[in-house]
């Protein structure tokens, strides 16, 4: 079948690529892009003709680094993100709220939450929980999910009693006594977020949980976004991401990075590397350091604010290096999560002794998030060939905590600019649920790197708008390593792509994030579709 795009504005990201007008689709990829009358003469006499008046086409967006299953997990909990509850009262209404429609067996969750965009200016506690919930377990998530909060029920059934010590890589909350205070740092974090997530996918069936990726990944097609990188996948999400493929219910394409104790389940599943063309599984994750929102990010030198100190480290330098060293002779691309400069030192260090004597960077190895990469360590980065996935988004939604955290270099962070002077690739994301998913906020912030107080982060480091459309697009496409799949417009490629109402290129940086997705498509399919889109498949 083929469906012939006219008057439309087609921003296609291919190097050198003139104007476009018209785009020939046959099957699930493209034909031919270009001017109106070349394409049109290359479409065969019965193709079906699609006006979309005017409209706008962009490649579909990319997102790098997100937890596809983790979003639609905690979708179904309580929303205690700010602005929506500002203080401390508010949140514990929301979990009230929420036991209602928890079943039984699961615990009561809510997330969203940032200590220091509270009226309060701190985390709940578990008298706050238990306040709220007091008969049965309830857990609310930071933002960042690097931390949590605990009622007593569910500290109880954790295992976390007031005399435990803290446990590796992570911390104990507690208070002038020495007594649990429910908030919970790092490692214990991510185990009991995968432990609800697997308690309550185990009582679903094949259909059930094929459906919570479907709604997670129809939210991502709202968006504008056709792929994205699960940046915390395990055997139950990738076997829900298959489930789902196979009922032909996965919305966008999926790359899993399985995470590092996994990875010998994934080497021996069925579902490594590229299982279809949407779902992948041919990266391995590894966490260095903690997060810069919950400031456990390890860092040289020391935090001035709560919970002070210099980070969380997860593995020595030896034990990392053998990590990177089995990972990389298995195949298997290696992200590492690191956002503080002493771990990303760390990360830099054990790719220089694995890539030691190789061309390049052959499997593209990755940093995640990269926050505090300075000058020094960019410049490493770029000489390694390492590629990074971050998130400009971050910047609008807790760039100002970012700076009380690191206010002597807060200007270095999340230098994009500096970044690609340096050589070094960068592929946009958005870390949801973190942060909204949405790429165009991303977008936005890659140029105008403004806080939500209206600070510029780091001025001089802001990106030209092509250049954040290419975050999403062309250099996520690469971190992917299926640039010659998707990522631009062209011929061969497969026909991935966004309707919106405006060309990015030719909005004011300030409203980018108010342009509107009219239509998504995958393969030639669409996967989301406004009601006053103008593309009719």
């Amino acid at each position: 079948m083929e469906v012939l795009l006219t008057d439309a504005d087609i921003i296609t990201m291919a190097a050198g690529a003139g104007p476009a007008r018209s785009m020939l689709i046959r099957d699930d990829r493209i034909a031919a892009v270009g001017p109106a009358e070349r394409v049109r003469a290359l479409a065969a006499p019965g193709a079906r003709v699609v006006p979309l008046d005017g409209a706008a086409v962009i490649p579909g967006l990319i997102d790098a680094h997100c937890h596809l299953c983790n979003l639609g997990y905690l979708a179904a909990g309580a929303d205690c993100g700010q602005p929506a509850a500002p203080d401390i009262p508010a949140i514990l209404a929301r979990l009230r709220d929420a036991v209602a429609r928890t079943p039984e067996g699961s615990w009561v969750t809510g997330s969203g939450y940032v200590e220091y965009k509270l009226r309060e200016g701190r985390h709940p506690t578990r008298a706050d929980l238990d306040a709220a919930v007091p008969g049965r377990p309830a857990i609310l998530f930071h933002t960042s999910l690097h931390a949590c909060v605990l009622n007593t029920p569910a500290l109880r059934e954790a295992g976390f009693g007031d005399r435990e010590p803290d446990p590796p890589g992570g911390r104990f909350g507690r208070d002038r006594d020495g007594r649990l205070d429910g908030v919970v740092y790092e490692g214990p974090t991510f185990t009991l977020l995968w432990g609800g997530l697997r308690r309550d996918m185990a009582l679903m069936g094949a259909a059930a949980r094929a459906g919570l990726v479907a709604r997670a990944g129809q939210h991502f097609a709202a968006l504008g976004i056709t792929a994205a990188c699960d940046a915390d996948s395990r055997r139950d999400s990738l076997t829900a991401y298959a489930e789902a493929d196979e009922r032909g219910v996965l919305g966008v394409r999926v790359g899993g990075l399985a995470v590092h104790d996994e990875a010998d389940w994934l080497l021996g599943s069925g579902l490594r590397e590229r299982r279809s063309a949407r779902l992948a599984a041919e990266s391995v994750k590894i966490w260095a350091d903690g997060g810069m929102s919950s400031r456990t990010a390890a860092i040289h030198g020391s935090y001035p604010v709560p919970p002070y100190g210099s980070g969380i480290m997860y593995f020595p330098p030896g034990e990392l290096t053998a990590m990177v060293r089995e990972f990389d002779a298995h195949g298997l691309q290696v992200c590492i999560h690191a956002q503080g400069d002493r771990a990303i030192g760390a990360v830099l260090d054990a790719y220089a002794a694995v890539l030691d004597g190789r061309s390049g960077n052959p499997l593209r190895h990755r940093i995640e998030h990269a926050g505090a990469m300075f000058a020094p360590l960019a410049a490493r980065a770029a000489s390694l060939g390492i590629v990074v996935a971050s998130q400009p988004g971050f910047l609008s939604v807790l760039g100002d905590g970012f700076a009380e955290a690191l206010p002597e270099r807060s200007d270095e962070l999340y230098a994009f600019a500096s970044w690609r002077q340096a050589g070094v690739r960068v592929a946009g994301s958005s870390d949801a649920p973190v942060i909204t998913a949405d790429p165009l906020v991303g977008i936005r912030d890659a140029v105008l790197r403004r806080t939500g107080s209206g600070r510029v982060l780091g001025p001089g480091e802001e990106l030209a708008v092509r250049d954040a459309l290419a975050l999403y697009t062309t250099e996520a496409a690469f971190a992917m390593r299926r640039e010659r799949d998707i990522g631009s417009l062209e011929p061969g490629k497969l026909a991935d792509f966004v309707v919106v109402d405006r060309s990015p290129l030719a909005t004011e940086p300030a409203r980018i994030a108010d342009i509107r997705v009219l239509a998504t498509v995958v393969g030639g399919q669409p996967s989301f579709r406004s009601d006053d889109s103008p593309l009719r498949l």
